[in-house]
């Protein structure tokens, strides 16, 4: 039998790019889109997010094909130069899915505190159940958790109805984070703005949650109704 070549150890930074894609596709079906992976650790340009697929290609780990969305196939997990003595698969069973599946070794329930809207705000905030999460997913799972969708205002965002959205507990944000806050102790989720409404003719700031649809319009707030309870950080789609 030939041995096979280990693969190349991962940077700190490659492994963590590699485990998102794994997550991705683990939760959602669909390899993560470029924006997505820039987003999700914040690089500075799609150059960097190219930089790590390339050096994840030249190791091994992954197939990028070349103008094709969503396109980056994972051949080896991230912790396959750790166990590539265990990685014999016979053809029949060992796909990427099959591998992927197979490579999660760690889980993390995070809280999953009921709803939020989409749409109107329509709940509070309260502790209902656990939901299991891949640990790529989240920057820090101790000031994390989930919500699930109800609603459609966000759709154009990728978030629809039903979509368990994972959350990092914080009370700020900048204009255009997609965010969780609460108005009146009820939840809802919406891209947040901090500026004077156009039609007031007044020049005092006021908070905008803006609808990801077009059918729908922003909803305006005095700063001191509007509680940010987190930002968005990912998201988890059923099938």
């Amino acid at each position: 039998m030939t041995k096979k070549t280990p693969l190349p150890p991962l940077t700190p930074k490659e492994k963590s790019v590699l485990e998102f894609i794994e997550s991705h596709i683990l939760s959602s079906g669909v390899s993560p889109s470029y924006q997505e992976i820039k987003e999700h650790f914040g690089l500075a340009s799609f150059n960097s997010v190219q930089n790590y697929l390339k050096q994840l290609t030249a190791k091994g780990y992954i197939e990028n094909p070349q103008n094709q969305k969503r396109a980056i196939q994972v051949l080896h997990s991230a912790s396959a130069f750790q166990q590539h003595h265990s990685e014999n698969v016979s053809t029949k069973t060992g796909s990427p899915r099959t591998q992927l599946l197979q490579a999660r070794d760690e889980i993390l329930s995070l809280p999953l505190l009921g709803k939020v809207a989409a749409g109107q705000p329509i709940e509070n905030l309260k502790h209902d159940e656990f939901v299991d999460v891949p640990p790529s997913m989240v920057r820090n799972p101790a000031k994390s958790f989930a919500l699930k969708v109800q609603g459609d205002s966000m759709i154009e965002d990728g978030i629809h109805d039903e979509d368990v959205i994972l959350v990092q507990k914080q009370n700020t944000a900048n204009n255009g984070d997609i965010v969780v806050a609460t108005v009146e102790n009820e939840a809802t989720v919406k891209r947040i703005y901090f500026r004077a409404r156009p039609d007031s003719g007044s020049s005092d700031k006021m908070v905008e949650l803006r609808p990801s649809n077009s059918t729908m319009k922003s909803m305006w707030y005095p700063p001191e109704e509007v509680e940010i309870r987190g930002i968005l950080v990912g998201l988890i789609r059923k099938f």
